[in-house]
């Protein structure tokens, strides 16, 4: 077990940077190892996300952009439908002989085969259509047998027909008898009729895959490479480009924006061939396969990263040797990263909001959802000043920008109904933002649990007390969407070891947890009452509520498990030297589609390293990257190292 280093090993103004990871119950290490320094995301390159298959166990890549599983589909379609074509054909002739009789059903199939007749006319080379002479069939006197005869057509060819009387003569004589000239039916060959098809072309179009075929999965997956992209807008722009409803779209998993990341993605009922004829900008898809269900969250078997660290002090590259030797062996925590908590701070922070929830503090969550925070677009401080000064609803919401998704619902519900109805504004909020607050403050309370159980018990140890999961149980998915009624099917069966199970020291330490509380979970003996108090210290109980609105109440959640320790799998490391501080160091996936097979550096005095490793669902890269190189992960201490070693490169 280490606790943070000893405060010789860190500037000065180390101490006020790590505030904002302490707040949120980051405070212990899994090994004394050195760490080191260094910038993270300098390029988007330096941030490479793979999901991890899981059928498969393996990374999810993207190294093909045509829809080559159609071609066999549609090769087997259209001979099939070419069959059926011949057989409709077949029988329309049929039908054709017994009403005009053998000569004219043998006129009509050669017109039928006349290049154009059935299909529209290809241009000549002077650009203007070449349309085929009409077929004029024997003529006849009985209208009603003419009016059988326009009907054919228009079933079965959609061919254009009128009637048309052999010769003047011939009518004239008709008339001084006073009998009906005769007529005939005159075909004409295919024109354009908006986006109407002829029965043939109908035939020939849906034998070419514009329709579902048989015996093919009704999903179709694909890889999704995206760079600098947020998953859920390019989602939608794919949505919105093959005109179908987002929830037609499965996903595993959101990746972060800032990298490059490759995920499966599925769509139901669209060919891959209509997917492989989009235009994206940011990402690029392919890898098709046809699959039998949608993915839905947590349908992978984690992540693959392969992250570079830019600036490394040549004189510490030792120091990063032996911090990932320590990583390999101990592990880090598995603490939720700052991402869980939000990018605001103070009082704005995610678990704030849930913890003014949880104790009923009505107006205090609103504030602190509204409030001015440090670090926004001047558009949003400008609504944040409004709602401080004046507080009215109608003036702030006319000045929150529209993407403030919670914002703006409560604004928009206080400025419809009574202002004072907060529980109802509270309650617009979409519900995925709601339980967002409630699960931080889950988050919350397991790491300020886990570092001090750690405090006690140290790292990778399993002893009398610990709850254990059960043999072929999974810590659950973070305690999502938890509320009763809700989707879970499950919890997850642990147990508490035993005094001897401990002695034996037979349990492996990766199956230790800790509760996200709820009102299905067990807590373990040998913490004493550590959650009660430390919720006590937020005014919350875990047991009672001191409110009656159940969607803000802790014991309507059922509650998770989650793993304290965590070993990254498939651990390895690269030392790079290089000369130009905005060169990209690694391929990615975007790379290699576009036929980049090599980066090609040139050797100079700066060093970064690339570390690859695999994590589980529902683990942080950042706490890994925080165990090997012992830093704060905000994002303001990104933000000025980034800024310092751009700095540094500009002098040298």
């Amino acid at each position: 077990m280490s606790h943070a280093p000893s405060s010789a090993s860190w500037r000065e103004n180390d101490a006020i940077e790590h505030v904002e990871e302490r707040l949120v119950g980051l405070e212990l290490y899994a090994n004394a190892a050195a760490g080191f320094d260094g910038v993270l995301k300098e390029r988007y390159s330096d941030f490479i996300v793979r999901e991890i298959d899981i059928e498969s166990g393996e990374a999810v890549v993207l190294n093909e952009l045509s829809a080559t599983c159609d071609v066999e589909i549609d090769a087997r379609e259209r001979k099939k439908f070419e069959a059926m074509k011949a057989k409709s054909i077949e029988e329309a002739m049929k039908e054709f002989e017994a009403l005009c009789g053998a000569e004219d059903a043998r006129r009509l199939r050669e017109f039928l085969a006349t290049p154009g007749v059935t299909r529209r006319s290809q241009k000549t080379h002077d650009g203007k259509a070449e349309t085929p002479q009409p077929l004029v069939l024997e003529p006849t006197t009985d209208k009603a047998k003419r009016t059988q005869i326009h009907q054919f057509f228009k079933k079965h060819f959609l061919l254009p027909t009128d009637n048309v009387v052999e010769s003047n003569e011939e009518e004239k004589e008709a008339l001084k008898n006073l009998k009906k000239p005769s007529s005939s039916v005159r075909v004409h060959a295919a024109v354009k009729q908006g986006k109407k098809r002829t029965r043939v072309e109908a035939m020939d179009h849906r034998a070419v895959g514009n329709f579902w075929p048989e015996g093919v999965p009704e999903h179709v997956r694909f890889a999704f490479c995206k760079e600098n992209k947020e998953s859920y807008e390019m989602l939608n722009v794919i949505a919105r480009a093959l005109k179908v409803n987002f929830k037609s779209i499965g996903v595993a998993g959101t990746k972060d924006k800032r990298g490059v990341t490759t995920q499966h993605v599925t769509v139901h009922r669209v060919r891959a061939k209509r997917l492989a004829k989009l235009v994206l900008y940011g990402c690029k898809i392919g890898n098709y396969t046809y699959v039998d269900r949608q993915l839905g969250f947590g349908d992978h078997c984690g992540n693959e990263f392969e992250i570079t660290l830019r600036g490394i002090d040549p004189d510490v590259v030792g120091n990063v040797e032996e911090a990932v030797r320590a990583l390999k062996s101990s592990g880090t925590i598995n603490y939720y990263g700052l991402q869980r908590f939000g990018s605001a701070g103070g009082k704005h922070a995610t678990h704030k909001i849930g913890i003014e929830l949880l104790r009923g503090e009505w107006q205090a969550a609103i504030d602190a959802l509204l409030l001015p925070r440090e670090g926004e677009r001047d558009d949003v401080m400008k609504a944040r000043l409004k709602w401080m000064e004046t507080k009215d609803p109608n003036e702030t919401l006319k000045l929150m920008p529209r993407w403030c998704a919670a914002e703006r619902c409560v604004l928009e519900r206080m400025s419809k109904v009574r202002s004072t109805d907060l529980v109802g504004s509270l309650l617009a909020v979409p519900k995925q933002i709601r339980l967002m607050y409630i699960h931080a403050y889950q988050a919350y309370l397991f790491n300020r649990v886990v570092s001090e159980r750690i405090r006690k018990y140290g790292v990778n140890t399993v002893v009398e007390g610990d709850l254990v999961l059960e043999e072929g149980n999974c810590a659950g998915d973070e305690g999502e969407d938890d509320m009763n009624g809700d989707t879970r099917v499950s919890m997850p069966r642990v147990r508490v070891v035993t005094a001897e199970e401990a002695a034996l020291g037979a349990i492996d330490s990766s199956l230790v947890v800790l509760p996200l509380p709820g009102n299905s979970i067990t807590y373990p003996t040998n913490l004493g009452d550590v959650y009660d108090r430390f919720a006590a210290e937020d005014g919350i109980s875990l047991n009672t509520t001191t409110h009656s609105v159940r969607e803000f109440a802790i014991n309507s959640f059922t509650g998770d498990y989650r793993r304290c320790f965590l070993k990254p799998t498939n651990v390895s490391h690269t030392v790079i030297s290089y000369a130009d501080a905005a060169a990209d160091l690694v391929l990615t996936d975007l790379d290699r589609i576009n036929g980049i097979t090599e980066r090609t550096i040139e050797d100079g005095p700066l060093r970064a390293v690339t570390v690859k490793f695999t994590l589980p669902p529902s683990s942080y890269a950042t706490m890994v990257l925080r165990e090997l190189m012992k830093a704060n992960t905000s994002v303001s201490s990104h933000k000025r190292k980034t800024l310092d070693a751009r700095a540094a490169a500009s002098v040298e």
